[in-house]
């Protein structure tokens, strides 16, 4: 049975302290049974904030939580958009790897198109970088250089839980991202990526902020954010009707 529905989620940030997306599984693959494609957004792992301050440990993971998803669920395709928070080389050799064992992984590093709607994962939005022809290029590498940081040491760990703790992450979060900012943003960059308004898009899909937003109009386009399955913060899956193979 073929269904012509898709969900869309990101950052999960699997494996942090800080995230609750343990105990979203069963209904990830509960979503994925009923679903033609199921879109994952990106920082769906924290290599960064990885509980085992390990990236080996973590990318091994990583890889294990696709399998169990693409193995169960073989009529379900799945795309991967990478995020600021799980963009290593080392992973996405590991993807690379993953979509020629399964057919229905696609991986994605920048954003990807199903009949009139796009999806990024929006770290685009903190890139300090002119629409050129080479920003997918120096986004790689902004990407690259925070992949190749010190890895934080225990001591942040627990100021970023006590953080958590007392929500100052959810006020952080909404201070470092208005809205009208944020969506200007990305629309420029649609624009230049050829995925805009002008280019037929009419509903625009992604994640980084954190900050969940639910067909919020803006140049032409409806922008949807699941938000983020961290503790204090807010967060949906968002299931889309009736999509086609990506054209882009």
């Amino acid at each position: 049975m073929t269904h012509r529905r898709a969900y869309f989620l990101s950052d999960l940030h699997l494996f942090a302290n800080r995230s609750f997306a343990d105990s979203m599984q069963s209904a990830i693959h509960q979503s994925a049974r009923q679903a033609h494609a199921l879109i994952l957004g990106g920082d769906i792992f924290d290599f960064r904030w990885s509980r085992w301050q390990d990236h080996a440990k973590t990318i091994q993971a990583s890889v294990q939580w696709l399998e169990d998803l693409l193995r169960v669920n073989p009529d379900c395709r799945v795309h991967y958009l990478l995020g600021n928070h799980d963009a290593s080389q080392a992973f996405t050799a590991e993807l690379d790897g993953l979509s020629q064992s399964y057919a229905n992984l696609d991986w994605h590093p920048h954003l990807m198109r199903l009949d009139d709607k796009v999806f990024l994962h929006g770290d685009v939005i903190d890139a300090r970088i002119p629409f050129t022809e080479d920003f997918h290029e120096r986004l790689d590498l902004l990407r690259k250089r925070k992949d190749e940081r010190a890895l934080p040491a225990g001591i942040r760990h627990k100021m970023y839980d006590a953080a958590v703790k007392t929500r100052v992450h959810r006020l952080v979060a909404t201070v470092a991202n208005p809205k009208n900012r944020v969506l200007t943003k990305i629309s420029d960059y649609l624009d230049w990526a050829g995925h805009g308004a002008g280019a037929g898009v009419r509903d625009v899909y992604f994640g980084h902020t954190h900050c969940p937003l639910v067909g919020e109009l803006h140049a032409g386009m409806r922008f949807h954010n699941p938000g983020a399955s961290i503790k204090g913060m807010n967060f949906r899956m968002i299931e889309i009707p009736l999509v086609a193979e990506p054209t882009g």
